[in-house]
């Protein structure tokens, strides 16, 4: 009996000692994210929402105070150039009135001249832009310029074109204000039509039902929803980051559409956050190239500008980086499953990926260090370590 405890007891100790022994093993052993640094192409690129519109639209307002009489529109409806949008009946004027129509004649006179002038300065401009884009395309086939250079000069001509069209737009528009407004004057009639100053579609109806407006009332909004652009508010601090010509994606829903950065407004202007904190943004203007059936006027977008291109580069995961200091650091995973932290030099950083140097291609690092990590600590990956994904990088 005494023999058969003691071997009993023996059992007990050893099963006591395996269990202590696998718990220390255990212990301190913390289940981490990884990666594994590789080699490929990187964009570093900038997200930011934005809105389309049409490159072509005008609000056509009340030229005259009278009751408005709209035509039989919807939004969506075509109208053709000189269409008639609805009608105003104007009261007789007395003197006073007969004044100020006189002086709202003048007023019209002198948009109208204006509105020439704007188109005469527009001509000239599409003109010379033709010229250097013609001087341009001669010396690229001769190789004298590079193929970045051409883009620019023809994106430039483009730019000109579009402008003289809706120089022309706004002159028609001035003629047809400067005929209603001679119409009012006594014996020139008590009605005025209102006319579409060039072809388009109806984006929005303002006064959909007969009623006395003032001058000036918005009545529509007309534009050509077959060329549009993208409005794209970004940081000042980001708006020097953006080269001309840049490549754009526009995501809307499932579809995602091409696009270019035409211009960037020279004017910053505050927007309040929805932290409550005031930014200074700048509006960047991107040409659609296949606006397609799915987008229009007004529609909300989420804009992706590449900012730069880099192929055959070191990339990780963003979230393995940790900052100490001045310098980057990552925590590498070394044969015996322990933490090393590694220094490395950041060259760029998206939103997913980062380009970094002083790192070997394969090395194992951990994405997200938990708080607890320390140096030399004993890791357990929580799932095997797949390659990042690194073109494109943030979206």
């Amino acid at each position: 009996m005494r023999t058969r405890t003691r071997y009993v007891g023996l059992i007990l100790f050893a099963a006591v000692a395996t269990s202590l022994w696998w718990w220390r093993g255990r212990e301190g052993v913390i289940a981490v994210e990884t990666a594994v640094v590789t080699r490929g192409p990187f964009e570093e690129t900038l997200s930011e929402d934005g809105r389309t519109r049409a490159r072509w639209h005008v609000d056509v307002t009340a030229p005259v105070s009278g009751e408005w009489r709209p035509a039989a529109l919807r939004v969506g409806d075509s109208v053709a150039a000189g269409q008639s949008l609805g009608a105003l009946t104007a009261a007789p004027a007395d003197p006073a009135n007969a004044r100020a129509l006189t002086a709202q004649l003048g007023v019209a006179d002198a948009e109208l001249t204006a509105a020439r002038a704007a188109d005469a300065v527009a001509v000239a401009a599409e003109v010379e832009a033709r010229r250097a884009l013609g001087r341009a395309e001669r010396l690229g086939a001769a190789g004298g310029v590079t193929e970045e250079e051409l883009e620019r000069v023809r994106t430039a001509a483009e730019a000109r074109a579009r402008e003289r069209e809706a120089a022309r737009a706004r002159v028609t528009a001035a003629m047809f204000a400067r005929d209603a407004a001679r119409a009012l004057l006594p014996g020139g009639g008590s009605t005025v039509h209102v006319r579409a100053p060039d072809a388009g579609v109806v984006l929005r109806l303002d006064e959909e039902h007969a009623r006395v407006v003032p001058a000036g009332a918005p009545l529509l909004m007309i534009g050509a929803t077959d060329v549009l652009e993208v409005v794209v508010d970004v940081l000042s601090s980001d708006a020097g980051r953006i080269p001309m010509g840049a490549a754009m994606q526009l995501r809307s829903g499932d579809d995602t559409v091409a696009a270019h950065v035409l211009r960037i407004e020279p004017v910053a202007h505050t927007v309040r956050s929805a932290l409550g904190v005031d930014e200074q943004r700048v509006a960047v203007i991107g040409d659609v190239h296949a606006p397609g059936a799915r987008l229009g006027h007004d529609y909300e977008v989420r804009a992706r500008i590449v900012l730069s291109r880099r192929d055959s580069v070191l990339v990780l995961p963003a979230g393995a980086l940790f900052r100490d200091g001045d310098a980057w650091y990552v925590f590498v995973v070394d044969a015996e499953r322990r933490a090393r932290r590694q220094q490395l030099r950041l060259i760029a950083r998206g939103e997913e990926m980062a380009v970094v140097e002083g790192i070997g291609e394969g090395a194992e690092v951990i994405v997200h260090p938990p708080e607890g990590l320390r140096e030399a600590g004993r890791v357990r990956p929580l799932t095997p370590s797949p390659a990042p994904s690194t073109a494109p990088a943030p979206r």
